[in-house]
């Protein structure tokens, strides 16, 4: 798929005003991670980013938000990293708009994350929530990872793996395709990572976004905010995801050697 038809897409679906509804007008844009006590979609993203820094036990320098969405994970680095050490990169110029706006103190470039146009070495850390398996290809962003991190630099993702593109469509390219964990795994062994932990979390995140999601969508057709048209085809497509065994949900954190 077009770069520019790429961006375009996944522009509408996460601009949306009934995806902006669901995530509570926050600028999220993730499945989340669900406790038991989780009451909605937005607490969610706060738990899932608050589970991916506790990799991080001492939250300091710089850190790089990849795929920085609408600024909201930007935003909420804030909690533990002043301004001047926190730069988002996105390739869609709409949403860096967005992010501008969302976390003004932060720097946010648009920029391509297997292109990155930082020198070598620069960043402490790197986050990135759910835009790795988008990438063209995974394996040419974890390298660019490996390359601007400092030695002994953190690493610190969400991440899908799937046997099929089936349900993502001409979002992915088959290069990004794993079989399994292990698999996965060797892609950063082989870029040059070290300390690689991974965490299954398809429950916890993907599973039961998409109840709760699914939920929603029917009350929204209870109340006649949807017709049943579209209520039909969401409700299918959710279906499918929830039924399906070839999605794993993996939180990941990793290290770049000391030289």
């Amino acid at each position: 798929m077009d770069q520019n038809e790429f961006i375009k897409i996944i522009d509408s679906l996460i601009l949306n005003p009934s995806t902006r509804e669901y995530y509570g007008q926050k600028e999220f844009f993730n499945v989340g991670y669900w406790r038991s006590d989780t009451q909605n979609q937005q607490e969610a993203c706060f738990n899932l980013m608050e589970k991916l820094l506790a990799f991080l036990p001492e939250k300091q320098g710089t850190i790089l938000d990849v795929g920085c969405g609408l600024g909201a994970t930007t935003s909420h680095l804030l909690k533990y990293y002043s301004p001047a050490d926190v730069v988002g990169i996105n390739i869609s110029a709409k949403q860096i708009e967005r992010s501008t706006v969302n976390a003004p103190s932060c720097k946010f470039i648009c920029m391509d994350a297997v292109q990155m146009e930082f020198e070598d070495d620069l960043f402490d850390n790197i986050i990135c929530v759910e835009a790795a398996f988008y990438f063209d290809t995974r394996e040419k962003f974890l390298k660019e990872a490996a390359r601007v991190l400092k030695p002994g630099g953190n690493f610190i993702l969400c991440d899908l793996i799937f046997e099929t593109t089936k349900y993502f469509g001409d979002l992915i390219v088959p290069e990004n395709i794993v079989k399994d964990i292990e698999e996965y795994k060797n892609l950063y062994q082989h870029v040059g990572f070290q300390q690689i932990e991974i965490v299954e979390a398809t429950n916890e995140c993907w599973k039961t976004h998409y109840r709760d999601l699914k939920s929603w969508i029917e009350e929204e057709f209870k109340t006649a905010k949807i017709d049943e048209s579209t209520y039909q085809t969401n409700v299918l497509a959710i279906n499918a995801l929830l039924d399906s065994s070839s999605i794993d949900y993996l939180l990941v954190s990793a290290k770049k050697p000391v030289k």
